[in-house]
């Protein structure tokens, strides 16, 4: 085991090596004027009071834009029905049985020969006669 050191007395101090004695602080100085703390509560409350307006603002912006979207939407949606109406009717107009009684109203005829007819000068200049007619397969 070791051997402990014994404890030793605490050496008194000189006067000249003593902390001086403590003493009160002195009392804080009463407020001549609150003016400086009432424009800075005013700055405040008009700091907030324009960060209120402008977040009013932003949010009747945004809500406008939702219902211009909104209408928007409708329209397109309205539109796109009225062009498959129309694709619909354009489709049954095209139909080869609406196609042939439109031709029928008007005295038309199936073809019986067709002519094919090729450009009338090859690569080399040369006119081309146009070949012999071709007949199409027997329609009823």
């Amino acid at each position: 085991m070791a051997a402990v050191a014994p404890l030793q007395q605490p050496q008194r101090r000189d006067r000249a090596t003593r902390r001086p004695p403590l003493r009160l602080a002195p009392a804080p100085r009463p407020r001549l004027s609150r003016y400086r703390d009432s424009v800075w509560a005013a700055t405040l409350a008009l700091l907030l009071a324009i960060g209120i307006l402008g977040v009013l603002l932003l949010n009747t912006s945004t809500q406008t834009q939702a219902d211009n979207i909104a209408a928007a939407k409708q329209r397109l949606a309205a539109l796109t029905l009225r062009a498959q109406v129309m694709q619909m009717a354009a489709d049954q107009e095209d139909a080869p049985s609406v196609l042939a009684a439109h031709a029928r109203a008007l005295r038309m005829r199936p073809a019986t020969t067709v002519t094919v007819m090729p450009p009338q000068r090859t690569r080399t200049g040369k006119s081309v006669r146009p070949r012999k007619l071709i007949r199409p397969f027997h329609t009823g």
